[in-house]
């Protein structure tokens, strides 16, 4: 729930983990792995030849051997004689002759085996280096094609698209190149094992093991090859879905007047629509807009304006902002954009869906995922580079047309008018159903005493949906403006009549188009609010009004205890029994010494069961809905008190309760090295042998229910 807090596990405040820089992982991953595999390639093949020429020999010398061994068992049967040198075996002639006729038996097939591991030695080399080279070229590729995007905004997307066309086949030859490699060196050491004894029981459970690891890793490449499939499609362009109505010409006959005059003056390319919102900030685009509420999807070059703000900026802002964004069509940054971010957030999405597929590629998927998103984060510097240049320059372009102090006082202006709006829009959000009907009147009562002073938002960057401007004060300081206190009480200054009154110059029913975008933005707001209330509901209908008593599970350790006792009664029985045997029959002292440790084993053993077997009867803990009572502690914890929890399951079942600040500990009922209250962490920890009937998980996800239950029923009370 929404009020519910991430447990802190062990990789919390005051255990560090170690994490290897980026490029030592990109190093290891496509470089050292893939070494490693053509390393242990080599080292198979001088394994696979050695063996081959050893069977080869073994083929010529073992008839000349059996040829001998015949003629002196002919000579003289009784005859024995040393195999294997001078310190081999010494043996019957009739038997060296039988184990020589074996060995010729088995040569044939050692030889065979030994060509079909010689060419997977070269599978594992061959792997390895293809995966070697693909990764040190897309990393090359990737550096090259990098510092070339500097240059230009051409120059970045003609870079990166051929970057782009050229990954899908390095990404895949990284995986292809590490699958080979894998399955054939798994294979290779399968039928490495029929050299163990020739196949024995231990060698065949080996052989075994091996082909499954071959197995598991063609299986592995497969399900990463078919995730693969995922990177060649790029260009799927998702529109841009923005809050907001379109406007034509009959409903703003003075917006579009005022915009192609500027468009005119700026020597820029007008809007083919505009679009006027209330969520976000200014901006263009020629990426496709699909308005909310609506079918429609806008193509070619959009407006966008932000209703709450019209009212309050002043003509000459108004043109300035208007001005700096018509200059990105003139200056070709919107066909830059579509040109780029389609192919660039293409190509994210896909490597984050690939990311999601490691658990079936696994080892063979991870290094091709390192090297794509490395490709991608080096162009990061040449775009914010490019972005940073595009922005300043439009700036200085609208500077021209309106003025050398409009561009700064927008900036400032919508910067401090910025959280006023967002406070509207959060407080409509909250409570629609008490909400303003017209959402840009409110905004104007809310600034009619004023504005706060601008000087604490000259370092904040002004919202676009696809990227993030420049600060404001660098924007103003690369225009040559004194940021003195005339200027910022000139961003600071209250609604003026020409100003509320812009907006009805500019549309023939301003009222209107606020109170429809308001409704439309309410309307949003409940739904959103039946939402999450219906999941408040569920969650709080998710868990029994009664209460649920669970029980400890201390029936494998009952019949543990009961095991042990059996064995130790056993091994006094068959103490009495051998007792000659053994030599004790004659010894009564020792015989009452393994009788009296046997039974008292037998009796610990069997009075620890029955205190398992009574302690387990009575309830462990019971589960209300609004706390949770155990007969470890003295006082009922209460879910609202829980800051988070977690279950873990080694030896025992252990339930970690994380309480909040202002929480109250409860207190343990006598002494338990299980159970703990750790008033320094804040932290409850409740174990058990194990939950009668229920798996860990089933427990865990019992008390999350509960917990998640009580904190719903929280907030629907709250509404």
């Amino acid at each position: 729930m929404a009020d519910t807090i991430a447990f802190r596990g062990a990789a919390g405040p005051g255990r560090r983990i170690l994490r290897l820089p980026q490029w030592a992982v990109l190093v290891l991953w496509l470089l050292i792995v893939p070494l490693a595999f053509v390393a242990f390639g080599l080292w198979q093949e001088q394994r696979a030849a050695a063996t081959r020429d050893e069977y080869r020999q073994a083929m010529r010398d073992l008839p000349e051997t059996l040829a001998q061994l015949q003629r002196i068992e002919a000579q003289n049967p009784s005859t024995f004689v040393t195999m294997g040198g001078p310190d081999g075996r010494r043996m019957p002639v009739s038997m060296a002759v039988a184990g020589v006729r074996k060995a010729i038996g088995t040569m044939e097939e050692g030889v065979e085996v030994s060509l079909i591991r010689y060419p997977l030695s070269w599978g594992t080399m061959a792997g390895g280096l293809l995966a070697f080279l693909a990764g040190l070229g897309g990393l090359l590729a990737a550096r090259t094609a990098a510092l070339r995007a500097r240059r230009s905004r051409d120059a970045l997307v003609r870079s990166f698209d051929r970057l782009r066309r050229g990954l899908p086949f390095t990404l895949g030859a990284v995986l292809v190149g590490l699958s080979v490699a894998g399955v054939s060196a798994s294979l290779f050491e399968a039928a490495s094992l029929w050299f163990w004894d020739h196949l024995s029981t231990g060698s065949a459970k080996l052989f075994g093991v091996g082909v499954a690891l071959a197995v598991f890793a063609a299986y592995s490449a497969v399900m990463a090859i078919i995730a693969m499939r995922r990177v060649f499609d790029l260009y799927t362009v998702e529109p841009l879905d923005v809050r907001g109505m379109v406007v034509d010409r009959e409903t703003a006959p003075g917006l579009w007047r005022f915009v192609e005059d500027l468009a005119a003056r700026h020597e820029a390319l007008v809007p083919d629509a505009i679009l006027v919102g209330l969520t976000e900030g200014f901006f263009v685009t020629e990426a496709p807009v699909r308005p909310l509420g609506g079918e429609r999807v806008l193509t070619g070059r959009t407006l966008h304006l932000p209703a709450p703000y019209l009212p309050l900026i002043g003509e000459t802002e108004l043109a300035a902002v208007i001005g700096h964004e018509l200059a990105h069509f003139s200056g070709g940054d919107t066909t830059y954009s579509r040109r780029f971010a389609p192919i660039h957030a293409g190509l994210w999405r896909t490597l984050s869906a690939l990311g999601e597929h490691t658990g079936t590629g696994g080892f063979v998927l991870t290094p091709a995922l390192h090297l794509g998103f490395h490709t991608l984060e080096s162009f990061d510097v040449a775009v914010a580079q490019h972005r940073r240049q595009r922005e300043l320059e439009a700036d200085r372009r609208s500077s021209l047309v309106s003025g050398p102090e409009s561009v700064p006082l927008a900036l400032l202006r919508t910067a401090v008018l910025a959280p006023v709006i967002h406070g509207t829009l959060n407080d409509a959000f909250s409570a629609p159903e008490t909400a303003a009907p017209d959402l840009m009147a409110e905004t104007v009562r809310r600034v009619e005493g004023g504005l706060p002073d601008p000087a604490a938002h000259i370092e904040e960057c002004q919202p676009h949906p696809t990227d993030s401007h420049p600060p404001t004060a660098l924007r103003i300081s690369s225009l040559d403006v004194a940021l003195d206190d005339r200027l910022l009480a000139r961003a600071a200054r209250g609604p003026a009549t020409d100003d509320t009154g812009l907006p009805h110059r500019l549309f023939s029913d301003w009222t209107g188009l606020c109170q429809a975008l308001t409704a439309a933005f309410l309307d949003e707001a409940r739904q959103a609010h039946r939402l999450n209330r219906e999941e408040l509901e569920m969650a709080a209908a998710a868990v029994p009004a009664e209460h649920t008593v669970l029980y400890e599970n201390g029936k494998p350790m009952i019949w543990a205890m009961i095991f042990i006792a059996a064995l130790f009664a056993a091994f006094a029985a068959c103490t009495i029994v051998f007792a000659q045997a053994l030599g004790i029959n004659s010894d009564p002292g020792t015989k009452a010494v393994v009788g009296a440790v046997t039974a008292v084993a037998v009796g610990i053993a069997l009075l620890y069961a029955a205190w398992i077997r009574h302690k387990t009867k009575a309830p462990l803990m019971t589960l209300t809905p609004d706390a949770l009572v155990s007969t470890r502690l003295r006082e009922a914890i209460a879910w609202t008190d829980v800051a988070g929890m977690k279950v873990t399951a080694s030896q025992r079942l252990a339930l970690v309760l994380a309480l909040r600040e202002e929480a109250p500990l409860p207190n343990r009922i006598g002494f338990s090295i299980y159970n703990k209250v750790n008033r320094r962490k804040r932290t409850v920890v409740l174990e058990a042998l194990g939950i009668r009937g229920m798996k860990a998980a089933d427990f865990e996800a019992l008390v999350s229910r509960y917990l998640n239950a009580a904190y719903a029923r929280r907030r629907l009370a709250g509404d």
